[in-house]
């Protein structure tokens, strides 16, 4: 059996592509030649070791692998069944090696922080305490039939659904009436990350850190954080806000922020 051939029924055999009667052939054949046989049962525990270790594309890398030493003459063997095992045991040692590399470089090697990344794994819009929000607003007087323009619960209304360019229309519309409103300010501030407005909204939430409500304070300190990660040059910026609130026992994200400032130091 010529030593391409060997291969490529090696690996429909192992893949499930052959027919009933092509197995049934080719575990006869097995049964008969003990250097295939071998081969096939190399060839299955790398398999076996790709599925474990890798995705789809270090697979791939590992094809490549092999591609590349049958171009390189490994499987260019004389038809005796003592160097056909030490070929294919050449070829396997090889891609073990290949599998080896890109185990070190999948998993081992440490990836380069990105800060855009990580503001997508931890900016969520705020939705729990919003809703708390406007129900404590309803019973304290904010209700509907007040004009819209005046409204705190029809603008944090709009913000919980998700219409961020008119929930920020109407919250600047509020605080052109009451400046001083920090729920206003901070919710704001939210809708304009939402809205990719990262240095107008790192400039709201770092004025919100400084005011006398620690809850409040905190909470702007971690998007002030967040949104410093978006704008070019201030990592700096992010990193010691992160590391304040990571050392804060009262900050109720304390993990997430540990979490970060572990990753822009690696």
């Amino acid at each position: 059996m010529d030593d391409d051939f060997r291969i490529e029924q090696i690996h429909r055999y192992l893949s499930g592509e052959m027919d009933a009667t092509e197995q049934e052939a080719f575990e006869e054949a097995m049964e008969h030649d003990e250097g295939l046989k071998k081969a096939a049962i190399q060839e299955r525990q790398l398999l076996q070791a790709l599925e474990r270790s890798f995705d789809e594309q270090a697979k791939e890398d590992i094809a490549q692998v092999h591609r590349q030493l049958q171009a390189q003459g490994f499987f260019d063997a004389a038809r005796s069944g003592s160097w056909r095992q030490v070929a294919f045991g050449i070829a396997v040692a090889a891609t073990v090696t290949g599998l080896c590399a890109g185990i070190w470089w999948f998993t081992l090697r440490p990836n380069a922080f990105d800060p855009e990344i990580a503001y997508g794994e931890h900016f969520r819009p705020e939705t729990t305490k919003v809703e708390e929000l406007i129900e404590g607003l309803a019973s304290m007087g904010f209700t509907p039939e007040m004009n819209s323009t005046d409204s705190l619960r029809e603008a944090l209304a709009t913000y919980r659904n998700g219409s961020y360019p008119e929930a920020s229309e109407s919250l600047e519309r509020f605080l052109q009436d009451h400046p001083q409103n920090d729920t206003a300010q901070f919710y704001l501030a939210l809708t304009e990350l939402s809205l990719s407005k990262f240095e107008t909204a790192a400039s709201r939430f770092s004025a919100l850190t400084r005011q006398d409500d620690p809850a409040l304070a905190r909470e702007a300190q971690w998007y002030y954080a967040l949104a410093c990660l978006r704008i070019e040059g201030r990592k700096e910026d992010a990193r010691q806000a992160l590391e304040q609130l990571a050392g804060d026992s009262q900050f109720d994200r304390r993990a997430e922020a540990r979490q970060l400032v572990a990753e822009m130091k690696d």
